[in-house]
């Protein structure tokens, strides 16, 4: 008599069900986490590089960067791009007008919007001066790609996480149903044997 095979436990299905679910719920979230977390330096620099003119500033630019020049929401009215100079001990910087909307950041918890923009033609530290008479403040221009752009990657990388887990949901489940199967097979017992006839032809 053949003993019946051994059952099949599933252990690795299970593992891969379990790991599959994890990484599908947790996969987007840990993405989008790891992003915010990502672009925290970026908006620390460029809180960093917001100078304030008061009532002047010192700002280093290379040939045919900018900086804006903004002052606070209340006082923008009063704000003359025309009152601002921008020089080096060798050159002087263009200092042109620019709309509110340009660009807006907050500075202490205050709203300030642009009013003008400085563009070096050559490279340098240059010195800017406002006689606008209101509070200005320089700051880079804002490039949100820079700065959503590992955001972007990390949350990518969730959605990929994700994908993953349904995938080793999928071959769990599918480990798990042969297990099954296989097991019930094995406990159905050897084949039972034909009985002999009784009152067989002397």
């Amino acid at each position: 008599m053949i003993p019946p095979p051994p059952a099949q436990h599933g252990t690795r299905a299970i593992i891969a069900l379990v790991l599959g679910a994890i990484l599908t719920i947790s996969g987007p979230v840990l993405g989008v986490l790891a992003g915010s977390l990502a672009t925290v330096p970026q908006a620390i620099d460029y809180v960093d590089n917001t100078i304030r003119i008061g009532p002047a500033g010192t700002v280093e630019l290379d040939a045919g960067e900018s900086v804006f020049l903004l002052a606070p929401v209340g006082d923008l009215e009063h704000a003359d791009y025309r009152t601002c100079r921008a020089h080096t001990g060798e050159d002087e910087a263009a200092v042109s007008y620019e709309p509110a909307s340009a660009l807006n950041t907050l500075v202490n918890g205050a709203r300030y919007e642009s009013f003008a923009r400085v563009t070096a033609t050559i490279g340098g530290e240059y010195t800017i001066t406002c006689d606008a008479g209101v509070d200005v403040v320089a700051a880079p221009p804002f490039h949100g790609a820079e700065v959503f752009e590992p955001f972007a990657w990390w949350t990518a990388g969730g959605i990929v996480l994700s994908l993953l887990g349904v995938v080793g949901v999928i071959l769990g489940i599918v480990g798990l149903t042969r297990t099954r199967q296989a097991n019930g097979h094995g406990s159905a017992g050897p084949p039972a044997t034909p009985s002999t006839r009784e009152g067989a032809l002397t």
